[in-house]
């Protein structure tokens, strides 16, 4: 009886193991399956944000580039003979204006600045063209036609940038409010979600 006994508090004790073994693994597994998931996450987050910091240099890049035409062509403009000179002195003045107008992604989100950055740009730029277009003698001017053309071309281009920084915005917004709790400690909490150009985006 004795050895019986034995025999079976051996095998008790033997299942107990298993099954503290059994529950540590479980423990570890779930663990090491929500610090992959998080991890994940955080790659996810770093990526789309370095997308969209690309996104928006690219865009001011080429914006900058079309400001630094618009310009040239001013400056061009200045050293030929014109029916109207004071034309030139108000494109110098709006010129100058305009390059106070700061746009950056903290100013997206003030549509009023967007929209004053637009119209004096878009403006400047029509009285460029409506000149340079309306005076023959211009249009025979290569070095002035080929900076109205890099005009033209940056202009077109501008939309397309804008719609393709919404989007991904748009995305990285989408991604912080479905995972915001689990990113909590990413940026110390301070998950931002950022401004796009369009008061809303279809999708």
């Amino acid at each position: 009886m004795d050895f019986s006994i034995k025999r079976y508090s051996a095998f008790g004790l033997l299942i107990s193991s298993f099954a503290l073994s059994s529950c540590g693994r479980s423990a570890t597994s779930n663990e090491k399956t929500t610090f992959t998931h998080i991890d994940s996450l955080t790659d996810t987050y770093l990526s789309l944000q370095d997308t969209l910091l690309h996104s928006w240099n690219v865009l001011v890049k080429d914006e900058q580039e079309k400001m630094n035409s618009v310009n040239a062509a001013i400056d061009h403009l200045s050293r030929l003979t014109l029916p109207d000179p004071s034309q030139l002195s108000s494109l110098g003045t709006r010129f100058e204006q305009l390059k106070q107008i700061h746009l950056t992604q903290k100013t997206l989100s003030n549509q009023y600045v967007i929209e004053e950055y637009d119209f004096a740009t878009n403006s400047l730029i029509s009285e460029i063209l409506s000149i340079t277009e309306s005076n023959p003698a211009l249009l025979q001017n290569k070095d002035l036609i080929n900076l109205v053309d890099k005009i033209k071309a940056a202009d077109q281009r501008t939309l397309t940038y804008r719609l393709g920084y919404d989007s991904i915005a748009y995305q990285f917004n989408a991604f912080l409010e479905k995972n915001k709790l689990l990113l909590r400690d990413i940026e110390n909490g301070n998950l931002e979600k950022r401004p796009m150009f369009s008061v809303s985006t279809n999708h």
